[in-house]
């Protein structure tokens, strides 16, 4: 089973079949970690989802349910969505009761142009497309296809949440964009819907509770003394923890009966379903104050600094290869994928060896075989996906290369 061990849960994947592993906690942070030198506003040198007409919403998931629903999709509809998937992307489709149609992907992720038009039908109302792992689709021509059917572009942009193109950017072809700001940002939740296409004040949403508040933001400084970070308040931060903790399990079952035993949206406890109370939720404050105080050029020069560094480490060693050996100047990496020969032996060693990896796609929809598209197969079980936040230590980085190049010489 993936590694969830952020409160963010920044990971996609449908959660695992009973039985799963037990894996050890990472030994270092799989996601972002708030610190002192993440803090400030910088003048912004790269573009991202912050800069198109937006809302902020409780998750990436949310944004899809109501893109969905703003649109008008709804029973009797069509939705073409990728087949290299997480449950995160296919939930929505089946919360507004329209049928997803999976289409081909290439072994770099491209969309099949071709195979998306074949399966257009009379049915058919929008297309969904991811911009995987934060390197970003060739949009243009996926656009011109809806503009001649008339079909609703959603840009998935869980991965990819900054560019650095001002022109052209990511989440501007379409007539909605997602993005999940809890994997490139230190939150406990948040996802956006933006569009420069369609006016989004009519989205009507709730703030949630003081009580999720505290519990959020307690615990994001719990994730980061997690890793050895926030050294100089954590003494008074441990106590804060304990406090929460308590009252935290109190509150629960005094409110047991009222909210349904549901008190986060799943994507903040770890999980990965759709829960239809928390679509129209707004994301916490404490998650929208440090989205708007933190360094994003930091974010954008730190990622890529860092996928350049681990990619480079690995380049002799046998049975791994980087999905993406190059590094354009426009991207901003989500994570480090990289393709290698024997997942099966090598996923449990590594994850048992603690090093921070996960599978994007690793479980997917049943319907989804070879005759479906044999790449999405292929991607689900040889890449794995390795952290390139800024928040990681130049030693950790080296551990975490050391570590895997170990493991790899040794099978």
């Amino acid at each position: 089973m993936s590694e969830t061990t952020s409160p963010t849960a920044a990971v996609c994947n449908p959660g695992a079949p009973p039985g799963g592993h037990d894996y050890p906690p990472a030994a270092i942070p799989l996601t972002p970690t708030i610190g002192w030198s993440g803090l400030g506003h910088a003048a912004g040198a790269y573009s991202s989802l912050l800069d198109i007409p937006h809302v902020c919403v409780s998750a990436g998931r949310a944004a899809i349910a109501l893109a969905l629903q703003h649109a008008g999709i709804g029973r009797g509809d069509e939705v073409l969505v990728p087949a290299y998937h997480c449950e995160s992307m296919i939930a929505p489709v089946e919360h507004v009761e329209a049928q997803p149609v999976y289409y081909r992907i290439g072994r770099d992720t491209h969309v099949d142009l071709d195979d998306i038009a074949g399966k257009i039908t009379p049915s058919t109302r929008a297309i969904l497309a991811t911009h995987y792992f934060g390197f970003d689709q060739v949009m243009q021509p996926l656009r011109e296809l809806c503009d001649r059917h008339e079909l609703i572009l959603i840009e998935d942009c869980a991965h990819a949440f900054f560019c650095g193109r001002k022109e052209n950017a990511i989440g501007r072809f379409g007539d909605y964009a997602i993005g999940s700001a809890m994997k490139f940002f230190p939150l406990f939740d948040g996802g956006l819907l933006a569009s420069s296409r369609h006016r989004l004040d009519d989205i009507d949403l709730f703030q949630p509770s003081w009580s999720l508040e505290a519990k959020g933001t307690i615990s994001i400084l719990e994730y980061a003394m997690r890793y050895g970070r926030l050294k100089l308040v954590s003494l008074p931060l441990r106590a804060a923890v304990a406090l929460k903790d308590t009252v935290w399990g109190a509150t629960k079952k005094l409110l047991r009966n009222r909210i349904d035993g549901s008190f986060a949206p799943s994507s903040s406890e770890g999980g990965y379903a759709l829960e239809p109370k928390w679509i129209n939720a707004r994301m916490s404050r404490v998650s929208r104050l440090i989205l708007k105080r933190t360094d994003t050029d930091r974010i954008g020069d730190g990622r890529r600094h860092n996928y350049q560094h681990i990619v480079d480490a690995l380049a002799d060693v046998p049975g791994i290869a980087p999905l993406f050996p190059a590094l354009p100047g426009d991207v901003v990496p989500l994570v480090v994928p990289m393709v290698v020969d024997n997942p099966s032996v090598m996923f449990p060693r590594l994850k048992h060896a603690g090093v921070p990896i996960w599978r994007f796609g690793e479980y997917l929809y049943p319907e989804i075989d070879e005759s479906v598209c044999s790449n999405t197969l292929f991607l689900s079980r040889h890449v794995f996906q390795f952290p390139c936040h800024p928040e990681l230590r130049p030693d950790e980085i080296d551990w975490m290369v050391d570590t895997i190049r170990e493991q790899l010489r040794s099978q």
